[in-house]
């Protein structure tokens, strides 16, 4: 709410004069600033979606190899499911669950191996790394760029709103001696997104 710089009178939106002073109120450019994501919700999002993507993963037939596809349509999911409207919080949520996919599978398979007394050597007998495999890890990072990209432009073209975005204002109209006053009472919605 702005004040006025004269008496610091709190001033209703869009006045040009003081209603307390009556001093010529300066306009500040103010900067939009986006609400910042918190760092929790972040992780919920990464672990949830991890764990999508470690049960795509198993879901599959183990001769067939997903590369990064099962952390990809996670990525997408919990983009959306979160409501990643703005382009840094879909990315930082990509990469958190590219992340702990990588992590929880990786811990699953190397324990695994660690709790049978089973070499590594041993446990893929043979196999030969082929360019593809190179490829498709190396492309991992940029599929979680494209990933996030997806999903936000699918929360935007969708049209899903926020809970900020939720809100029901209701105003109120006051006849005072110094003029009208405006209260805004908020109605928020009783569930939680």
């Amino acid at each position: 709410m702005p004040y006025c710089s004269n008496c610091g009178f709190p001033l209703p939106e869009g006045a040009e004069y003081c209603p307390n002073c009556g001093a010529h109120v300066t306009k500040k450019p103010m900067l939009e600033q986006a609400p910042s994501v918190s760092i929790g919700k972040i992780m919920q999002a990464g672990i949830l979606g991890a764990f999508l993507s470690v049960t795509i993963s198993s879901l599959a037939p183990s001769e067939i190899q997903l590369y990064f596809i099962p952390s990809f349509v996670s990525s997408i999911i919990v983009i959306f499911l979160f409501r990643a409207r703005r382009l840094d919080e879909a990315i930082t949520t990509a990469f958190s669950v590219y992340l702990f996919a990588d992590a929880i599978l990786g811990g699953i398979i190397f324990g695994s191996l660690y709790v049978q007394n089973i070499s590594l050597a041993e446990a893929y007998g043979g196999y030969i790394l082929t360019f593809l495999d190179v490829a498709m890890y190396v492309f991992n990072p940029i599929s979680a760029l494209i990933a996030a990209y997806v999903g936000n432009r699918l929360i935007l073209s969708v049209g899903v709103k926020t809970e900020e975005e939720r809100v029901d204002y209701r105003f109120k109209e006051e006849k005072e001696p110094g003029g009208i006053i405006y209260i805004a009472r908020l109605k928020p919605h009783s569930h939680k997104v």
